[in-house]
């Protein structure tokens, strides 16, 4: 049974969802793949934007964001030099349907995000092979100021559940 005071919250916030529009309503986030590197554990995920209807934030789709697993495994968003260089990424063709998506650490591919029975999931080519993108690994020499990328690797699974991988030289 509620309280008198729980009835009127329940009654402020069913009213107040009914106030406002349902494209104001925040979006939420459904992991697409990883991206991991040779120098720690930490981890980027990136994720597409959904909104409450599960279709794509138009504004923002994308977003990608540090997994520190090396420390305590809390969230933390990429820096302004991350996301314009290593692991930044530039969004098109936004529709229903689905987007183009590009990673600066994958530039050559372009990768589709695609609306699935399970969600959204990424596909592009590896080893000439349509899959699902799940991970990325970088490879880098840390031995300069400023590391050096040695080899990307990409890997997936087909629709068939086949894992493919491709090792990408730099």
């Amino acid at each position: 049974m509620f309280s008198r005071r729980a009835w009127h919250l329940l009654a402020l916030s069913s009213a107040a969802s009914l106030a406002i529009p349902r494209e104001l309503w925040a979006s939420s986030s459904r992991e697409l793949f990883t991206l991991a590197r040779t120098k720690n554990a930490n981890v980027i995920k990136y994720a597409v934007r959904v909104d409450r209807d599960e279709h794509l934030d138009r504004k923002n789709p994308i977003e990608a964001y540090w997994l520190m697993r090396a420390e305590d495994g809390r969230r933390e968003e990429l820096t302004w030099t991350e996301r314009r260089l290593a692991y930044g990424f530039s969004v098109s063709r936004v529709s229903q349907d689905g987007l183009i998506l590009r990673l600066s650490a994958c530039a050559t591919r372009e990768l589709h995000v695609r609306p699935t029975v399970a969600g959204y999931r990424a596909e592009l080519d590896i080893s000439g092979q349509r899959a699902f993108l799940q991970r990325i690994f970088v490879r880098t020499d840390e031995g300069s100021l400023i590391p050096r990328v040695r080899y990307v690797e990409i890997s997936g699974s087909t629709s068939d559940g086949q894992r493919v991988q491709e090792r990408i030289a730099h």
